[in-house]
């Protein structure tokens, strides 16, 4: 929603709004960060309490979402430089397990797709936020340079340059987009 300020909301029907509104949004792109659900449930708590606490600084200029987008996705960055996610760093599987009862060829695609997540979630940081922000949150360019707070131009470089990279790790695969 455009155009709401601090003045509608009071701080805690804020949080709870965002919880609400954004919560599921701000938990995947928080995991697409740290490849951990325990870390993801960790930084969205502090995500919630950093928006808490800097609730008087949201002035209306941006989205609601694009703002707090914008603090989870600084959280995210923050963590990936600090040295406790250097110590800890451990990768879970972003899909799920297949099902066995599916026939031979859904489970092939599956696994490409999978391998293609995989691939995804192994670009460095500034490409696979691009990556994730257009295809799993259906964010434009533009909204994706606001929530970042990266030029234009940057973000349009780092899809093409993200593409890249995907096109090459398919070609080495031997997998198919379809």
């Amino acid at each position: 929603m455009t155009g709401h300020t601090q003045a509608d909301f009071s701080r805690d029907e804020a949080i709870e709004y965002i919880m609400h509104h954004y919560g599921e949004v701000m938990k995947r792109t928080i995991y697409t960060y740290v490849k951990n659900h325990h870390t993801t449930d960790d930084l969205f708590q502090e995500v919630l309490i950093l928006i808490y606490r800097k609730w008087d600084q949201f002035n209306g200029q941006s989205q609601l979402k694009t703002w707090a987008m914008r603090i989870a996705i600084n959280r995210c960055k923050d963590y990936l430089r600090s040295p406790l996610h250097r110590i800890k760093l451990v990768k879970d599987q972003w899909l799920d397990k297949k099902d066995p009862e599916q026939p031979e060829d859904t489970i092939i695609q599956n696994e490409q797709w999978q391998q293609v997540a995989k691939a995804i979630l192994n670009l460095p940081v500034k490409y696979r936020e691009v990556m994730i922000l257009t295809f799993q949150q259906n964010m434009t360019q533009k909204e994706i340079a606001d929530v970042t707070d990266t030029p234009l131009s940057t973000v349009k470089t780092r899809m093409q340059r993200a593409r890249h990279m995907l096109r090459e790790h398919v070609n080495e695969e031997g997998l198919t987009l379809e």
